[in-house]
């Protein structure tokens, strides 16, 4: 028959894809949340917070919305009996913010953000459905000199929040999608699929009219921009426009940050659906898949923007394992005036439900975690045994 303490084990299972945040990795999380805010603000990014859920045909709307509706939970509103959707990135949401409550100011806008998101369907190298998402917007603009400083700002914040050892990939999701409009030549499943293996012999075999050039541009992604530079003047008048701003991105990121590896990947295009322009994804030493990505995008509301998304889960995980909080424990007759005084000197405290000097005191501040104590009302801190 089952106990209660079986009851109660049953009770603390959660969903696939979700899981509690405790102490201290709870404190350590909201702590990089605020530096990388922190870091935004500093580049006159404006913090706006929109709600968890919206109505369904606005929240999944054309362009950023759209491109995640698969992922995104539907629930009917019971006050209004309208169909309803959470959050699965919160892009759209400051797209909507910026195309609407914020339409009459100047243009560009910045803006930044932090919250909650929910998907139905995971990442593949990453298990959580629910995460935390901070970012920023820049919209208004789709410019080279805009994306560098969304990428710059991305590092920035990345750096501020703790994670040191960075690498960023920068490509251009449309170039593929641009060289076959440009060939005018409906294009095979298997050119699709080779490029998306970087399969430079397969590519080689095929007799598609943009095969050639697929294949110079698969052998030429790395850290070499003199040669994609070259490869440029063989493109059509639009890829070969889009190839010509990664590079010029790729120079701007260098030039602020001269050790940064980067790699140039002119076909990447895997996540990054609703995307326009230059593109960029950001990886951290240790940790599977990317910390952040962004990009140039269309609103949805007829304007233009750069962007930027992190990832605080993963963030998280490439943080080192937090100290815990050193705690201050003050007995029952510590007059709350006194406990008010440490906290304004920036101690951490417990506040207990024992007299100074009783062995009581001295177990439960041991059984709190704290590491100093008052021993006596006229007392300053002293070490616990």
């Amino acid at each position: 028959m089952p106990t209660s303490q079986d009851n109660n084990a049953a009770r603390g299972l959660l969903p696939s894809g979700l899981s509690d945040l405790l102490d201290p990795q709870a404190a350590q999380d909201a702590a990089a949340i605020e530096a990388v805010l922190a870091s935004f603000a500093q580049f006159g990014y404006r913090r706006v917070k929109p709600p968890l859920m919206e109505f369904e045909e606005t929240l999944l709307h054309e362009g950023p919305g759209a491109a995640l509706a698969a992922k995104s939970f539907r629930l009917m509103d019971p006050v209004s009996h309208r169909m309803m959707a959470l959050r699965a990135d919160m892009t759209a949401q400051i797209a909507r913010i910026s195309g609407t409550r914020m339409a009459h100011l100047p243009r560009p806008l910045r803006l930044a953000y932090a919250g909650e998101v929910m998907r139905v369907v995971p990442d593949v190298l990453n298990p959580e459905r629910q995460l935390v998402q901070a970012g920023a917007e820049l919209i208004g603009r789709d410019d080279t000199a805009a994306i560098a400083e969304i990428l710059v700002l991305g590092v920035r914040a990345l750096q501020q929040a703790g994670i040191r050892q960075l690498t960023v990939d920068i490509g251009v999701p449309r170039l593929f999608d641009l060289l076959v409009e440009a060939s005018k030549t409906a294009l095979p499943e298997a050119c699709a699929r080779a490029v998306r293996e970087r399969d430079a012999d397969a590519l080689a075999a095929m007799q598609h009219p943009s095969a050639k050039l697929l294949v110079q541009l698969v052998q030429a992604g790395g850290r070499d921009p003199a040669r994609l530079a070259s490869l440029a003047e063989a493109l059509p008048e639009k890829p070969a426009s889009q190839l010509r701003d990664m590079l010029a991105v790729a120079a701007r990121l260098q030039e602020a940050y001269p050790d940064l590896p980067i790699t140039l990947d002119p076909l990447e295009g895997r996540g990054f659906d609703y995307h326009t322009g230059v593109a960029f994804s950001i990886f951290a030493e240790g940790l599977r898949g990317e910390v952040a990505r962004g990009g140039a995008y269309i609103t949805g509301y007829d304007e233009v923007a750069s962007g930027l998304s992190i990832y605080m889960e993963r963030l998280l995980r490439g943080l080192p394992e937090p100290e815990p909080a050193v705690l201050v424990y003050l007995p029952s007759d510590i007059p709350l005036s006194t406990a008010l005084g440490y906290a304004e000197r920036g101690r951490q405290l417990v506040l207990g439900q024992h007299p100074a000097g009783s062995k009581q005191a001295r177990a439960e501040a041991s059984q709190t975690g704290c590491q100093f104590i008052v021993a006596s009302i006229e007392g300053t801190p002293e070490a616990l045994d």
